[in-house]
């Protein structure tokens, strides 16, 4: 399950499926949104690089995707597909370093945010369908505090919830 099977269709996919779930190319600037601007869901606060010329370009959203929530966090060797899109997507909404806590409190291992060889050594070692499943059921759990402490992200409940479970198997 763990190594170097990462192949570009792979992350193509990844990525496509990220910036469908994103809303594509289209602009939104919502007030209760703290990104701020988003586009190809690439915020203006976390990325003000890619919105100095005042939009931002596929390749742009492409190339930070790949950089900053699948390679970056080292997701690219997980080999389990379906864990690997699902640590990339909740990375993009929640973070990357957030994403492995919760895979970690899963895998009962050093929860410190990183995807180090004892981390890589325990997805090996579990059923990737439990552990996949697992980690919707934390997400859920998550989402679900984070609108019960800021009620005003109600709106995204539904999407939010969707989108997890859109990774069980």
């Amino acid at each position: 399950m763990v190594g170097s099977m990462t192949t570009p269709s792979n992350i193509k996919k990844i990525i496509d499926d990220v910036i469908e779930a994103e809303g594509g190319a289209k602009v939104t600037n919502h007030p209760n949104d703290p990104g701020g601007r988003t586009q190809y869901g690439i915020s203006e606060r976390a990325n003000p690089e890619a919105w100095a010329d005042g939009k931002v370009t596929n390749e742009e959203a492409r190339e930070i995707y790949e950089r900053k929530y699948l390679r970056g966090p080292g997701f690219d060797k997980i080999t389990h597909a379906r864990l690997q899109a699902q640590l990339t997507d909740m990375g993009v909404l929640s973070g990357p370093g957030v994403a492995i806590q919760k895979l970690q409190q899963i895998l009962k291992v050093k929860v410190d945010g990183a995807l180090g060889p004892k981390t890589l050594a325990a997805i090996e070692a579990s059923d990737p369908v439990w552990l996949n499943n697992q980690l919707v059921a934390s997400r859920i759990t998550m989402i679900g505090r984070l609108v019960q402490q800021r009620p005003v992200q109600l709106m995204y409940l539904s999407g939010w919830l969707s989108r997890a479970l859109s990774f069980m198997i």
